[in-house]
């Protein structure tokens, strides 16, 4: 991998959020996890308080261990109780569950129909892991293979990054521009 250079990773309190919906209440965070059957993690439900939803300032992870693979989300979805019949926010996770074929067990963050950001609570616990979906298009037996990202909603916060990941001073330089 190139050499890390002005990659900042998300360190906790602060700005999270880069574009957001209206924050939340607590007693519609309370009404949502009665609705889903699970308690969310605290410090999703705190983001929530600053707006139910939103584009992140800080938009990457790597997905592997050996940080080979970086991966862009985008979005991170709120509670929407209008769009949990329209496949959007983290109520319409029964929707793309019956829709796609994922399994029972996960809460949706964010998707592109091809691939899943979820909280797990296959271990029917209040602290779920995250992981990360993705069709798999060799597999006939599986269509959907799973990687986990982090133990917990914390962990996968202090993964997230914003910044590029190449050294400037090592790139080659693109046709019909002059190298200085």
């Amino acid at each position: 991998m190139n050499e890390v250079i002005n990659l900042e990773f998300y360190k906790g309190k602060g700005a999270f959020w880069d574009e957001g919906e209206k924050p939340i209440s607590d007693l519609d965070i309370k009404v949502a996890e009665e609705k889903l059957g699970v308690k969310l993690p605290l410090s999703y439900k705190d983001l929530l308080k600053e707006h139910n939803g939103g584009i992140l300032k800080y938009p990457n992870i790597f997905l592997e261990e050996n940080d080979k693979e970086r991966f862009t989300i985008p979005e991170i979805y709120g509670i929407d109780f209008e769009g949990e019949q329209n496949g959007v926010g983290i109520l319409a996770t029964k929707y793309w569950i019956n829709e796609v074929g994922l399994p029972k067990t996960i809460i949706i963050l964010w998707g592109d129909y091809h691939s899943w950001i979820a909280l797990n609570y296959e271990e029917k616990t209040e602290n779920p892991s995250v992981v990360y979906y993705y069709e798999d298009y060799l597999s006939d037996n599986e269509k959907w293979k799973q990687l986990k990202i982090a133990n917990d909603f914390d962990a996968f916060l202090r993964k997230l990054s914003r910044g590029s990941i190449l050294d400037p001073k090592k790139l080659k330089p693109s046709y019909g521009r002059n190298k200085e």
